[in-house]
């Protein structure tokens, strides 16, 4: 006797070998968006911290932002103690997060680049030489080391202070574009979609 009936195909059961973690990310990424960003915050803002205090193995000064973040959020503290390393290792975080989120919930979708792997990187490439811009010019020299002379975009005492900064950040934006891409989420979410329903495609059999 003939008649439809509904055949999975292996669409629906792929070899363990095509299990990816990046691909499970994004899956899960979709499904909890502000999470997902919550979680991208954390580790760019590690891996570039940690990065920043190894500046000196290529030649370029240390940046403790924890130590200098500690200074201003606890200015009664001496500089180096525990208690403003913590404070400043608070703030820092916390702006990481807040950096994050703008970047992800304001700035992201109204940036012109298309939603592609190389546009995403285009958006958080922009972002963070601009948070660079702002860290140089206002942050360091205002803020920061307000008498040591650091001057213009942070120029005073050479190009390595503002060259480390900079590329502080950009580490800072690739781990955020690496890990935060709409598109890519949407494209894998399509791809699924389609996935699933080839899987449950009715076909003839006996």
């Amino acid at each position: 006797m003939s008649g439809l009936t509904v055949r999975p195909t292996q669409a629906t059961a792929p070899p363990v070998g095509e299990l990816r973690p990046d691909l499970e990310w994004f899956r899960w990424a979709g499904r909890h968006p502000v999470g997902a960003l919550l979680v991208t915050a954390f580790v760019a803002t590690q891996v570039a911290t940690t990065l920043g205090y190894f500046m000196p193995a290529i030649g370029l000064p240390q940046l403790a932002w924890p130590l200098h973040n500690g200074f201003v959020a606890a200015p009664g503290t001496p500089e180096g103690t525990a208690a403003s390393y913590f404070a400043g290792q608070f703030m820092h975080y916390l702006n990481g997060i807040a950096f994050v989120l703008i970047f992800g919930l304001l700035v992201h979708p109204r940036l012109p680049f298309r939603d592609t792997d190389l546009g995403n990187l285009l958006k958080a490439t922009v972002y963070v030489v601009v948070l660079t811009l702002i860290s140089t010019g206002l942050l360091v020299p205002k803020i920061y080391a307000p008498h040591a002379g650091y001057g213009l975009f942070s120029f005073g005492h050479g190009w390595k202070f503002p060259f480390a900064v900079l590329l502080w950040h950009l580490l800072f934006g690739v781990h955020i574009a690496a890990l935060h891409n709409p598109g890519r989420v949407a494209r894998l979410r399509l791809e699924d979609q389609r996935r699933s329903a080839d899987a449950t495609t009715p076909t003839t059999g006996q």
